[in-house]
């Protein structure tokens, strides 16, 4: 990954890599310990880590430019906030990233980084090929707090067992790459999650189809994910998994049949509001005309 300075109307690349005899790198950079495995070459049938690394942008330098790699990416951002630009054939959307926001791409997804506020941003970066990977999407998602204490783990065992390394992964440290991986492929929903028990990983469709039948239109988001018990990025990936939607576009689009129904049975628009959970009627009104062109009170009267 590159950092682009702006000069005039051009841009030019500085490399974030500091060269030392070894491409493995061991330094602080306000407070951060940086590491750098060049050369990982963890390989098994199917995936290819290539690089691994641990890094911040540089403070004085705010934006990586767009641009796309032909292996897989993830970034885990540890410190700074700031937008990742995402491009797709339908323009480039913009993921606001703080610490603990995960960014998962496929080969060919092209992507920049802007960052917000004072000092630097960064985190672990992992390049590497996966068998059938041009098939999947670009996610972003947040680790909770339990993940991210397994990341600092696996990142401490590294930092300690590769210190001194050269450029080579040690043999012992590769379980750690691995594990972080993994992690971090679940938590994006390229692999499956694993069970904590042989029941917990059977039940959870049902449990979520359980809980999406007992969910009202006036729930909040909040209310919901506390009542599942799961953390709300994973929740997200289950009721996605189950029904094709996010939690969010599922709870718009039950909110959105219950009030064509209770307008169809000539509620008044202020009741319809407060029985679909909305603060209050003109916000209503608003989101009701957003998602189908007309306003509720001409709706109520052509029912």
């Amino acid at each position: 990954m590159g950092i682009y300075r702006k000069i005039g109307k051009s841009v030019r690349i500085l490399s974030v890599q500091i060269r030392t005899k070894s491409t493995l790198i061991l330094c602080d950079m306000r407070h951060f310990r940086s590491l750098l495995i060049e050369k990982a070459e963890v390989r098994m049938p199917g995936l290819h880590v290539m690089r691994f690394a641990l890094h911040r942008h540089l403070a004085e330098h705010a934006s990586v430019e767009l641009h796309r790699h032909a292996w897989c990416q993830v970034l885990l951002y540890l410190h700074g906030r700031g937008v990742q630009a995402l491009a797709s054939r339908h323009g480039v959307v913009e993921a606001r990233v703080e610490p603990g926001t995960l960014v998962v791409l496929p080969p060919g997804a092209r992507h920049a980084f802007q960052r917000r506020g004072g000092g630097g941003a960064g985190g672990l970066m992992v390049d590497f090929r996966l068998k059938g990977a041009r098939k999947r999407g670009v996610e972003v998602c947040n680790l909770g707090r339990s993940e991210l204490a397994q990341v600092r783990q696996h990142v401490a065992h590294l930092l300690n067992s590769q210190e001194g390394a050269g450029s080579a992964l040690r043999w012992e440290s590769a379980p750690a790459v691995l594990q972080l991986l993994a992690m971090f492929l679940r938590a994006a929903g390229w692999l499956g999650r694993l069970p904590s028990s042989p029941a917990d990983g059977a039940g959870a469709g049902g449990a979520v189809r359980q809980l999406l039948l007992k969910m009202r239109t006036d729930d909040s988001l909040g209310e919901v994910v506390r009542r599942s018990g799961y953390q709300r990025d994973y929740l997200n990936r289950l009721v996605k998994r189950a029904t094709g939607l996010t939690l969010g576009q599922y709870r718009a689009q039950q909110r959105l049949a219950r009030a064509k129904e209770l307008l169809g049975q000539g509620m008044r628009v202020a009741d319809v509001a407060a029985e679909t959970g909305m603060p209050d009627q003109s916000y209503f009104a608003r989101w009701f005309r957003r998602q189908t062109g007309r306003v509720p009170s001409a709706w109520g009267r052509a029912g």
